[in-house]
């Protein structure tokens, strides 16, 4: 039988070792974190979206814990919070989780600054869809600097990930 040779890839590469779920409580707590920081952080135009950053994460890295669902549920409590209509950011947030999910064997083959460069669009569609229904029912247009939230997004997105990942998770190598 072969056995994989994996010296020939980089030393951060992930490739070639299993990483055991993170706890309930830690998924949980980080949600919990991206909704305060995100409700902190929406008088600036320019800051992140930092629930649909983590709804990635969880998406790519245990989208069992955090799918459709998490992601249609945290997208109506931003709606509530914001005093929005009732919806938009379910139907963004939903959006970025099927696309997430989607891509992410392909993210997943890429470092943290590859990854960046897929979750731009990500970020970009689920801003966009926000826009259209804030053009339908309101008929404001927010102006293309509202748009610097996904590029700040995709530039903060390494860092992000590593401070998302639990700092207990064991890791095995095949």
């Amino acid at each position: 039988m072969n056995k994989l040779d994996y010296s020939s890839l980089p030393e951060d590469s992930d490739a070639g070792k299993l990483e055991h779920p993170a706890s309930l409580s830690w998924v949980l707590f980080t949600f919990f974190f991206s909704i305060v920081i995100s409700i902190a952080a929406q008088q600036s135009f320019w800051m992140p979206n930092f629930l649909a950053l983590t709804i990635i994460f969880w998406t790519l890295r245990q989208p069992e814990s955090a799918g459709m669902t998490v992601a249609f549920c945290c997208g109506i409590l931003m709606d509530v919070l914001n005093g929005s209509v009732l919806g938009q950011q379910a139907l963004a947030f939903v959006t970025l989780c099927y696309f997430t999910t989607t891509l992410a064997r392909r993210i997943s083959w890429f470092g943290p600054f590859g990854q960046s460069l897929h979750i731009l669009p990500l970020l970009l569609l689920s801003q966009v869809l926000v826009m259209l229904v804030r053009l339908w029912f309101d008929g404001l247009w927010p102006g293309w600097e509202w748009f610097l939230q996904s590029l700040t997004g995709a530039a903060i997105w390494p860092l992000w990930s590593k401070l998302l990942k639990p700092r207990s998770s064991r890791v095995t190598s095949l």
